[in-house]
C-alpha cells in the first residue's frame, strides 16, 4: 500500500505538469472588453487549486475506505415535560375519581331519597331495619310485681300549674315517661314505687304516675329517659302495621300485619301480640304510634286489639287540641 507521504508527492508532481500546462495556454481576450489583472491572476490561481483538489480525490477515497465512520442517526428526543410529571398526574387522577364518586354517591341519594317519598301508609318503608331499631330504642319493658308487659315512650311537659307539690317533686325526680296498659301495672296501685323499668338489662326505678283504668291505659314515670315516638295521624283499613313489645318475656320482639279495621277507640290489626306484647306500641311506617296493643280475640286469627292513641286525651294528659280529629 502506498504511504500518505508518497501520494502526496505523486499528485503533486502531477498538478504541477498539469498547471504547467496550463500556464502556457493563454486566454482568450475579445478587443472590446479589457479584463483587470488581478482577476486574471486569480482566476489562474482558482484553476490550480481545482486541478490540485481533483488528483487527491481518489488518494483520499482509498484512505476513507479503510477507516469506517459510523453514521449517526439525529431525530427528535421526547423529554419529560411538567404536564407529564407523575405527581401532578397522580394528583388530576385523584380528583377525578373523587369526582366521580361525588357523582354517583349523589346518585344513590337522590334515588334513597325517591324511594323514602314513595313511602305510603300501604307499604313497608324501603328503610324496615332503622325503623325497626328506632322503634325499639323507644320501647320498654314495665314489671309490676308478677305481672310483665311492654311500655313505649312518649314526650311529655311538665305537669300543670294546679298540679299538687308531691306530683310535681315526683316529676322532676322521675323525667321519663311511658305508656302502658292499666291491666299491666294494677297489681302496683296500692304501692306505686313497685313499678320498674327496662330497656336492656339493666332495671330503672319507676314510679306509677297516673291511671286510667275505663281505658286500660296508664303512665309510668321512670328515671330511664329515652327518645319519644311520635303520635300517628288516624289510621285507616290497609295500612301496614308493627306490633313491638316483649312477648313471653322475649325483649324488643316484632310482628307486622296490617290494619284490619278502625273503630272508635280501638284498632284492629293482623300483626300478632301475645302476652306480654300489652303496653307495647302499634306503628305505621314511618315509626308512629297508632294504639297500645292490649288484646287479642282467642279462637281468632289475625284478630289484635291496639287502644287508640287518641284515648291518652281522656284521662291521663291535658291535652290543648285532640289527637285525632273526628
Amino acid at each position: 500500500m502506498k504511504s500518505w507521504r508518497s501520494s502526496r508527492n505523486s499528485a503533486g508532481e502531477a498538478a504541477e505538469s498539469n498547471s504547467s500546462e496550463n500556464l502556457e495556454q493563454p486566454l482568450p481576450i475579445s478587443e472590446d472588453s479589457k479584463i483587470p489583472q488581478e482577476q486574471i491572476d486569480s482566476r489562474y490561481e482558482s484553476k490550480i487549486l481545482e486541478n490540485e483538489t481533483s488528483s487527491l480525490e481518489p488518494e483520499f477515497a482509498e484512505v476513507n475506505t479503510e477507516e469506517e465512520i459510523p453514521e449517526y442517526k439525529v431525530g427528535k428526543i421526547l423529554r419529560q415535560g411538567p404536564w407529564m410529571h407523575p405527581y401532578p398526574l397522580i394528583v388530576g387522577l385523584s380528583i377525578v375519581g373523587l369526582l366521580i364518586a361525588l357523582f354517583a354517591a349523589n346518585l344513590q341519594i337522590n334515588r334513597l331519597s325517591d324511594e323514602l317519598d314513595k313511602t305510603d301508609f300501604f307499604h313497608a318503608p324501603p328503610n324496615l331495619s332503622q325503623l325497626i331499631s328506632h322503634v325499639q330504642k323507644s320501647t320498654m319493658v314495665v314489671t309490676c310485681g308478677d305481672s310483665q308487659g311492654s311500655g313505649w315512650v312518649i314526650a311529655l311537659g311538665e305537669v300543670i300549674d294546679t298540679a299538687d307539690e308531691e306530683t310535681k317533686k315526683i316529676d322532676k325526680m322521675y323525667p321519663g315517661s311511658v305508656i302502658t296498659n292499666y291491666h299491666v301495672i294494677e297489681d302496683c296501685v296500692d304501692n306505686r314505687l313497685a313499678v320498674t323499668t327496662s330497656n336492656g338489662e339493666k332495671q330503672y326505678e319507676a314510679i306509677l304516675f297516673s291511671t286510667d283504668q275505663e281505658n286500660d291505659l296508664a303512665i309510668v314515670s321512670t328515671k330511664l329517659v329515652l327518645p319519644a315516638l311520635e303520635i300517628s295521624k288516624s289510621p285507616s283499613p290497609g295500612w301496614w302495621s308493627m306490633a313491638l313489645g316483649s312477648p313471653f318475656g322475649l325483649e324488643k320482639s316484632i310482628s307486622i300485619g296490617n290494619v284490619m279495621n278502625v273503630l272508635e277507640k280501638q284498632i284492629v290489626s293482623t300483626a300478632p301480640i301475645n302476652p306480654g306484647n300489652s303496653g307495647g306500641p302499634l306503628v305505621n311506617s314511618f315509626g308512629e304510634v297508632m294504639g297500645t296493643n292490649t288484646w287479642k280475640l282467642k279462637g281468632a286469627d289475625g284478630f289484635n286489639v291496639a287502644k287508640s292513641a287518641s284515648l291518652l286525651c281522656e284521662a291521663l294528659v291535658n291535652c290543648e287540641d285532640p289527637i285525632w280529629e273526628s
